[in-house]
């Protein structure tokens, strides 16, 4: 069963309006921030115009991970967390809001999904700063390289009967089973979402693109292309892991990392996100 005829940008852009806004107000805050005169007041009133999301930072800034209780406004909230660590809040709550029904067609329980996406954030974040990259954007590229899946799951779970679905013969190959089913890989449909929201191109070039677009390199897509590998060697990936394996000597070369820091980032991560889950931030 194809889309390909009927499913194009617009179709695309239509159906994410059923998605969650959590993405596109973290999309508006990483724009913010870009600005040294940005003041609390502009990031309170941003995060106030989902209410969903502005509880689950609330709740996050009152959980033993940020020492205190008693925080009562999304204000109040900012100043305990401070600007710095803000935008990393918001993208774990941003994250808590994707995939409440699990993935039907790929066979992804909603919280595997979401943990798999802070998981990567985390990762390639730390792997950004290590190769002297901005580290907000490869944690922004890492949590939302995904999103197009829910997207297309989104589209298919009315649609394409079980016995079509990925989870059943999409055979470990998903970028194929969804070019032949939509038309569109979920790295495109990430494209376009995040394009779309207002995030810079270089998240959207990477994320959409991996590392390589018409001939130019793109560092950021090297670590988001590194983070993928990392996390599946780590155990957490979303399709099959290659627990025990080395990440590819070239892609580390290519970034000027080394094995020893690889071990040191998934050691750090998974204790990060142990923290998170724990704080509620993980969803």
């Amino acid at each position: 069963m194809s889309f390909a005829t009927t499913l194009d940008r617009e179709a695309i852009i239509a159906v994410a309006s059923q998605l969650p806004v959590a993405p596109q107000i973290m999309a508006r805050l990483y724009l913010l921030l870009l600005d040294f005169n940005t003041g609390l007041r502009a990031i309170a009133d941003l995060l106030k115009r989902d209410p969903a999301l502005t509880a689950r930072v609330i709740r996050i800034a009152n959980s033993p991970a940020y020492g205190a209780s008693g925080v009562g406004s999304i204000e109040d909230a900012i100043q305990r967390v401070g600007f710095s660590e803000v935008y990393r809040l918001v993208g774990s709550a941003s994250n808590a809001s994707l995939g409440d029904k699990g993935l039907r067609c790929y066979g992804f329980s909603g919280e595997a999904f979401r943990q798999h996406n802070l998981f990567c954030a985390l990762v390639a974040e730390r792997l950004a700063d290590a190769a002297g990259l901005d580290a907000r954007s490869a944690y922004t590229a890492g949590l939302l390289r995904r999103i197009g899946q829910l997207l297309l799951d989104e589209i298919g779970r009315e649609q394409i009967p079980t016995a079509a679905t990925f989870v059943e013969c999409g055979a470990g190959h998903e970028v194929e089973w969804e070019r032949r089913t939509f038309g569109f890989s979920h790295y495109e449909v990430a494209g376009i979402l995040l394009a779309e929201w207002g995030f810079p191109e270089d998240i959207v070039a990477a994320v959409e693109h991996g590392h390589s677009l018409g001939g130019q390199i793109l560092r950021l897509g090297r670590v988001v292309d590194l983070t993928d590998h990392v996390v599946r060697v780590a155990g957490l990936g979303l399709i099959a892991d290659l627990s025990g394996a080395l990440v590819p000597q070239e892609k580390l070369d290519a970034l000027g990392l080394d094995q020893d820091l690889i071990q040191r980032v998934q050691a750090e991560a998974k204790v990060r996100l142990q923290a998170l889950e724990a704080s509620g931030q993980a969803g």
